[in-house]
């Protein structure tokens, strides 16, 4: 007998939680409920709106309010049935055959419990799975010499910078037809008014330190307040990034070196400058230690001053290139010598031409050349003769640079000493010469120690019918141009040069002299015209 009671017990259940569930069907037709026994299970589709976030949301902290969107899907034992419900405009949430509640202003985890408690007490043996499925999005007001203040769209998930950045992109546009000019807006002095309260907004620290306190999360009903940048704090030498800082209230040193990348390894932390005014024009310095920088208040157009070494650590290198084994860069010590940095370079290659060694440096380069800028100021023909010889002298020489133009030479170069950033040049050796002009057949011929210039010319082919006697040697290493007579010695890369007979149309000679002779006639004649009165 008791068994068959408990029978009806449990079958009395069954029909009663059935009950509810049709009872829930017919009072809501628009929400279907699916019986868990079929393979599809029916849902109110809506479209999706996208939010981009920089992270999830925090259930702890999303405060829930009109316009957010929550997906309910509950499991009886023999039905399932999910519910799209939206937040409405009076911040409540209303659940079919359930009830309504007041969920404006809750967090979300508060928000989750108080529907679950909710749906529970209509039935306690429902599985009850709740999320948020859709953001809502919000006014919000901002103010501040702006091109436009006013309300702008937000999302529980917009922080201040997206709000910023909008207002900004405003701002940065020109309107033609207005006289006004906006300055810049400040990114390190928001404030946000919050029930009451004000929150301070420092993009800047924002970007360098990715603390989120400086860049919070909008919330609806905020008013966000956006002034114009008006102080700077300057700081500059031993700091990682130099120059100028929207001025904060009540930043200490410490913060402002943190938020210019801190100090450098070669700053001197012990002396730091800070020039600060007294009033409009008078000003005074005094020096602190960074140990002491998290107690000293920073002040609307102080300038900083963080001293460095000069030379920490500083490497002096040199640059070699061409024929030697190992070419690179090589670092130099006081004293060190052209023949050192060889010796380091592996030496020569066998295509090596010694005799021809270049070192030039592009930093002694750059500095000005007072005198020929002087002289470039006078006219040609104003010149002097020292002033037109030091023009050639130039031209044919790089400023900072040496050049070695025999083997003899090149030996002496090995105790040449270096300098920061000097640039060496060991050439490959073509073993050549050339011969120009006079010649029948000039070009470029095998360089031999034991021949002559006569031979050379000879080996040219000897010289053309329109050369002349004036032979010159240029030589490669200076670019000196010498007669050829037969002490001078031809050395690798020289050039042997004829000079030719000037050629002339004879049509050009004779018209050039017919009109010669046409203005000494007419100076004849004007002549005995004013002798003649």
């Amino acid at each position: 007998m008791k068994i068959i009671i408990i029978f009806w017990a449990i079958c009395a259940q069954i029909v009663a939680q059935t009950l509810d569930i049709n009872a829930m069907r017919i009072a809501n037709p628009k929400f279907p409920l699916t019986d868990i026994s079929q393979p599809i299970v029916n849902r109110e589709s809506q479209a999706q709106i996208i939010h981009t976030m920089d992270q999830p949301i925090h259930k702890d902290k999303y405060l829930v309010g009109p316009g957010d969107q929550f997906q309910i899907n509950i499991l009886s034992s023999d039905d399932v049935f999910t519910y799209k419900l939206v937040v409405t405009p009076t911040g409540e949430i209303l659940i079919p055959s359930v009830g309504v509640i007041q969920v404006y202003g809750l967090t979300l985890t508060e928000t989750i419990k108080s529907l679950e408690s909710m749906i529970q007490s209509w039935n306690q043996n429902a599985r009850i799975h709740i999320t948020l499925s859709q953001i809502r999005e919000f006014k919000i007001k901002v103010i501040g010499h702006l091109q436009n203040p006013g309300l702008y769209n937000a999302t529980p998930v917009s922080r201040v910078s997206d709000i910023f950045n909008k207002i900004q992109d405003e701002n940065d546009v020109v309107d033609d037809d207005s006289d006004l000019a906006y300055p810049e807006l400040s990114r390190r002095n928001i404030h946000i008014l919050r029930d009451g309260d004000s929150l301070h907004v420092d993009l800047v620290k924002f970007g360098a330190t990715g603390n989120d306190q400086f860049n919070p999360f909008v919330q609806q009903g905020d008013i966000i307040v956006i002034p114009l940048k008006q102080h700077v704090t300057s700081i500059f030498g031993g700091i990682k990034i130099p120059g100028e800082y929207e001025f904060v209230p009540n930043e200490t040193l410490i913060e402002l070196i943190q938020l210019a990348g801190d100090l450098r390894p070669d700053a001197d932390p012990k002396k730091i400058e800070i020039t600060r005014f007294t009033n409009f024009t008078d000003k005074f310095s005094f020096i602190v230690n960074y140990i002491n920088s998290d107690t000293i208040i920073v002040e609307p157009e102080d300038h900083i001053m963080v001293r460095y070494e000069q030379d920490y650590k500083k490497q002096d290198i040199v640059f070699i290139t061409g024929e030697v084994h190992y070419p690179g860069v090589y670092a130099i010590e006081l004293g060190s010598t052209l023949g050192d940095i060889i010796t380091k370079a592996g030496g020569y290659t066998k295509r090596a031409n010694p005799s021809n060694i270049m070192v030039n440096n592009s930093s002694i380069r750059k500095i000005p050349d007072r005198e020929l800028e002087r002289i470039l100021l006078i006219p040609e023909e104003n010149r002097g003769q020292s002033e037109r010889a030091y023009i050639k002298a130039r031209a044919l020489t790089i400023k900072g640079s040496i050049e070695s133009n025999s083997m003899n030479q090149s030996k002496e170069l090995m105790n040449f000493t270096l300098v920061n950033n000097d640039e060496i040049y060991v050439p490959e050796n073509f073993n050549y010469i050339e011969i120009l002009g006079g010649i029948l057949k000039p070009g470029r011929y095998p360089f031999s120690n034991n021949r002559t210039f006569d031979e050379y010319i000879k080996l040219a082919g000897g010289k053309s019918r329109t050369a002349t006697r004036d032979i010159f040697i240029i030589k490669s290493g200076t670019g000196q141009r010498l007669p050829a007579n037969r002490d001078i010695i031809i050395e690798n890369g020289d050039t042997i040069f004829i000079a030719d007979k000037m050629e002339y149309n004879k049509w050009i000679i004779l018209k050039d002299i017919l009109t010669t002779l046409g203005s000494v006639a007419t100076l004849i004649v004007v002549i005995q015209s004013v002798i003649g009165t």
